[in-house]
């Protein structure tokens, strides 16, 4: 009972990033399924007992591995936005496992399931009951996303802007670099604010009353983060901008620490009132940054939603601009100034 007890807490351990990692990117179902599951190879020894006969025998319970055969459909659907026919073919009894083998997209494909069909195996045990539920609401999320997209931007006197990114994160400053121009041209007839995504958990972290804070590029982008988001806070948009904008060309990872002072000086920011504030409200700026990607469920950058619309077009401020423009009632005159189209496809994110 104790190794029983042992070995579910280890499952429920696997924190929700993971879970999401595992079942939400692209092209997982072929990648899990066929390679990426090595079963020796698990962290956590697979759960037995269960679902067997009177005389040991594995007993194939249909309705069961019918909620499996949903399961990875919804993870095809959320990967790619198609709608896939997953049916079960057979099983494999292994002993402490079973490969329970369905048909995706003409392949015959196993997963591998405890014998109580509580856990699957991605490269550890998740518990099914958990995954499901992670999977509806992503489904949730992605059904209302396409619905979003068809439905086009949402027109508002005063648009929201809200720019999720990691301070070191390439592709979201290669967004900030075409977002910028707009920022600075439309400023003072939009809302827009810059969001830092933090993690819950990952490689180097800070701590604060046992609550761990994270940035996907370690505590140099982490405190990056929480500067760039003061000078926001007490500079607003267009200063921001400029500061971004210099310390994105001027400084790298590495020398982020020092060289952030250098650009205060040179944007006119007040390095010594940011360090105050910083030493002051560092852990209260980095809730209020997860309270915000929670609410919105962003995990990679950059992510741009313009009046609760996710925009997924190209990173040039001429693309921006005409996005930005289309969710106003009635456009300012700014939005009839050309901005440079030149720029990145919107491809590659941090997350």
């Amino acid at each position: 009972m104790a190794e029983e007890k042992k070995k579910e807490e280890g499952a429920k351990q696997l924190s929700q990033e993971n879970m999401l990692y595992f079942w939400g990117v692209g092209g997982l179902v072929l990648g899990l399924i066929i390679g990426f599951l090595v079963f020796p190879g698990m962290g956590v020894t697979p759960a037995t007992g269960g679902a067997a006969a009177a005389n040991g025998t594995f007993v194939l319970d249909n309705a069961k591995v019918a909620n499996i055969a949903a399961l990875l459909e919804d993870n095809i659907f959320i990967s790619s936005g198609q709608q896939t026919d997953v049916t079960y073919v057979r099983y494999a009894d292994q002993g402490e496992f079973i490969e329970l083998y369905y048909n995706i997209g003409g392949q015959e494909m196993p997963v591998y399931v405890s014998r109580d069909y509580k856990y699957i195996y991605p490269s550890g045990a998740l518990e099914i009951s958990v995954v499901e539920e992670q999977m509806r609401t992503l489904r949730e999320q992605a059904a209302a996303d396409t619905a979003s997209q068809a439905a086009g931007v949402p027109k508002s006197d005063s648009p929201q802007v809200l720019m999720f990114v990691m301070s070191y994160c390439p592709y979201g400053n290669q967004a900030e670099a075409g977002l910028v121009p707009v920022v600075d041209q439309l400023a003072d007839n939009v809302e827009f604010e810059p969001v830092y995504i933090i993690y819950p958990s990952g490689g180097e972290c800070a701590q604060n009353n046992g609550t761990q804070y994270c940035s996907l590029h370690g505590n140099a982008e982490l405190w990056q983060d929480v500067r760039e988001k003061i000078i926001f806070n007490m500079y607003g948009e267009r200063k921001w901008a400029e500061y971004v904008g210099r310390a994105n060309t001027e400084c790298s990872l590495t020398d982020i620490g020092t060289c952030w002072l250098t650009v205060a000086n040179e944007t006119g920011v007040d390095a010594a009132a940011v360090v105050a504030e910083f030493d002051a409200n560092k852990f209260g700026i980095l809730d209020a940054e997860i309270e915000k990607t929670t609410q919105y469920g962003v995990r990679s950058s950059p992510t741009i939603i313009i009046n609760e619309y996710t925009y997924s077009g190209s990173r040039t401020p001429a693309a921006y601009q005409a996005k930005v423009c289309e969710a106003f009632n009635s456009a300012p005159g700014a939005c009839g100034s050309a901005l440079s189209d030149s720029g990145a496809a919107a491809s590659g994110d941090c997350g």
